[in-house]
């Protein structure tokens, strides 16, 4: 390949490095900071879940701005814009004084990580030649999922104020990185004609299109449902469970980052080999439910064991670096990005049905049956999704709708 096609990729991974780090600090450092802020321990459930709530909310709404920017205006648009705007949200997160201030920030920070990988991936899929698609988007995850592993260790080890301080120099640091990356060919080809670019009027114009695109979106499920709700509220499982000593939440986003890493990185080798997303996507999904049958099964017997599957959920939900290479195959140039962008978000945003109806369920079942419950529900809906999409492989992407 091209050494532009490589300094897209690794730019693209690094910014994925930082997307995912600015993800899962929240959630690692969420008690430390709010007991820090005067919040009541009795509260830090509530305000945990307000918290990843507000962020994805964030998220949600840059997923339209920042996919419609990207196809109106460029993939490099996106790629420096939300860059500039999440670093300087979580450097100041380090300085907010109260939890209003610190809802504020995580929006903004959610609005502008909003951007990042939807953006890499319709860049990166457009620049490499087609029978080697796959593999692009499988080294940006595979790199970029250290991401969460430097956060879960930074933030649990250093104090909340400079993990956050940490997130927002390696934005501003990248940002310079970026200046040499080029923007997609297939872009500049498209932007000179006349079609409508990042209209949503266009991926709304027909069932088809909605069905794959809502498809799509449910697919990730799965992973929203570990990240957001088992792993982030892991102590309070635990303690349902009677584990002593309570499993601890930068463990357990260690071990399933790591898993998670090796993951995304072997599946879209695993969809080159077998020369279909579909088939790999349903391999990995069939191995992340048997992990969630484990982990509530035996989970509970031990520390080890608790950790050692989360490990293998981690590698299992690998599947949802090929989901977005098959949603970025799946509209024309036109739309691309709006709809990978978007769909990346709305993905994310599932955490908040997700944490919700966690919170709703625990007082009455109890948290570990709540967690179970939400797990059933995540893996038939993205089975159902995964059924919806059409296989693109081999589909050529210089087309527009």
């Amino acid at each position: 390949m091209k050494r532009h096609i490589w300094l897209a990729i690794i730019a693209s991974a690094l910014g994925f490095f930082v997307d995912l780090y600015d993800i899962i600090i929240l959630s690692i450092v969420r008690a430390k900071s709010l007991l820090a802020m005067g919040v009541p321990e009795a509260e830090l459930l509530s305000k945990g879940v307000s918290l990843i709530n507000i962020q994805m909310v964030g998220m949600l709404i840059g997923g339209f701005v920042w996919g419609i920017i990207g196809d109106k205006f460029g993939r490099l648009s996106v790629l420096f814009g939300s860059i500039i705007l999440y670093s300087t949200a979580t450097f100041a997160n380090a300085y907010a004084a109260n939890f209003e201030t610190y809802l504020l920030l995580r929006f903004l920070a959610g609005l502008g990580l909003a951007g990042e990988l939807g953006a890499a991936i319709t860049l990166v899929t457009e620049q490499m030649p087609q029978k080697y698609r796959g593999i692009g988007p499988a080294i940006i995850a595979g790199c970029g999922m250290l991401g969460a592993i430097v956060g879960a260790y930074v933030g649990g080890r250093y104090s909340w104020q400079f993990t956050y301080q940490l997130g927002g120099a390696m934005g501003f640091v990248l940002l310079i990185l970026r200046l040499g990356v080029l923007e997609s060919g297939l872009f500049n080809q498209m932007k000179e004609k006349t079609t409508l670019k990042g209209d949503l009027r266009l991926l709304f114009k027909n069932r088809d299109y909605i069905r794959r695109y809502i498809s799509i979106c449910i697919m990730g499920f799965p992973c929203w449902f570990m990240n957001g709700v088992v792993m982030t509220f892991t102590p309070e499982i635990g303690k349902a469970w009677g584990m002593d000593p309570l499993p601890s939440v930068s463990v357990v986003f260690t071990f399933f980052f790591i898993g998670f890493t090796f993951g995304d990185l072997t599946g879209g080798f695993v969809s080159q080999y077998l020369k279909s997303r579909k088939k790999a996507i349903r391999a990995y999904l069939s191995m992340y439910g048997l992990g969630m049958v484990a982990f509530f099964l035996f989970g509970r017997y031990s520390l080890t064991l608790y950790y050692s599957i989360f490990l293998f959920v981690g590698f299992s939900a690998g599947y949802t670096i090929v989901l977005l290479t098959l949603a970025a195959e799946q509209f024309g140039t036109n739309i691309r990005a709006t709809v990978t962008t978007s769909a990346l978000n709305l993905i994310r945003a599932t955490v908040i049905p997700q944490a919700t109806l966690f919170g709703i369920l625990s007082p009455s079942i109890g948290a570990a049956n709540a967690a179970m419950v939400g797990g059933v529900i995540a893996i038939v809906v993205a089975f159902w999704g995964l059924g919806n999409l059409e296989e693109t492989f081999d589909k050529d992407l210089n087309y527009t709708e």
